[in-house]
C-alpha cells in the first residue's frame, strides 16, 4: 500500500471512530485530525469536506461488513441458518455504528446523491444475498419458490419494515437496549414463519 493510501485509510478508520462514538454533528475536522497528529491542512488534502470524508466511512464500513457476512456465510450449512445468521450480523452491525447512521435518517429525502448511491448499493448486496440463499435452497429441496426474486424483495423489504416501526414509534434517537432486542425476536420470528411457509412438504 503506498503512502497516500495508508494516510488516507488512517484518517478513515479515525472518522469512523469518532462518527460511531459522537455521530457526524459533534465530530469536528480538527479532533479527527489531533487524534492521528495530522495537520488539518493534510486532511483537508485528502477530504475536502466533511461529509466527503464521511461518505469514504461510509463506503468503507460497507466493505468490510460484507467481507464478514461473506465469510460467515461460508460457515452455514443450509439457506434457513444463512439468513439467521445475516439478522444477527445486521443488527449487530446497526447497533454498533448507529450514531454513524443516525445522520442519514435525519436528512430523509434530502440524502446527498454519493450516500444515496451507498446505501442503495448496500440494499443491492443484502437482496443478493438472500437472493443467493432462496436459490441455495431451492437448489438443496430446503425450499419452492416459485418467483425467487419477488420473494426475495418482499422479505427485505418487510425486514427493513420492522426495525423503520419500532425505531419511529420511539421518542429517544437512539434505541435502547430492550428495543435492539425487540427488533431482533422480531425479526427472527417473521423469518421463521416466512420460511416456514417456503419450505417443502416432504
Amino acid at each position: 500500500m503506498e503512502n497516500q493510501d495508508k494516510k488516507r485509510l488512517l484518517i478513515i478508520n479515525a472518522a469512523l471512530n469518532r462518527f460511531a462514538h459522537y455521530g457526524l454533528a459533534k465530530t469536528t475536522m480538527t479532533e479527527i485530525a489531533k487524534d492521528i497528529a495530522f495537520s488539518k491542512a493534510l486532511l483537508y488534502y485528502y477530504f475536502p469536506d466533511k461529509l466527503s470524508l464521511y461518505v469514504s466511512v461510509i463506503e468503507h464500513m460497507m466493505h468490510t461488513i460484507s467481507r464478514d457476512v461473506l465469510k460467515s456465510l461460508e460457515k452455514t450449512s443450509t439457506a434457513s441458518e444463512g439468513i439467521l445468521m445475516l439478522l444477527h450480523k445486521r443488527q449487530a452491525f446497526v447497533h454498533k455504528y448507529y450514531n454513524l447512521l443516525e445522520f442519514t435518517q435525519t436528512m430523509g429525502p434530502d440524502l446527498p446523491d454519493a450516500l444515496f448511491e451507498k446505501f442503495t448499493r448496500a440494499r443491492e448486496f443484502e437482496l443478493k444475498i438472500i437472493y443467493d440463499l432462496f436459490v441455495k435452497g431451492n437448489a438443496s429441496g430446503e425450499f419452492e419458490i416459485a418467483d425467487i426474486k419477488f420473494i426475495a424483495e418482499i422479505f427485505v423489504e418487510a425486514i427493513s419494515g420492522i426495525r423503520f416501526n419500532i425505531v419511529n414509534r420511539s421518542k429517544s434517537m437512539f434505541p435502547g437496549k430492550e428495543q435492539f432486542k425487540l427488533i431482533l425476536s422480531k425479526e427472527k420470528k417473521f423469518a421463521e414463519v416466512f420460511l416456514n411457509g417456503l419450505k417443502t412438504n416432504s
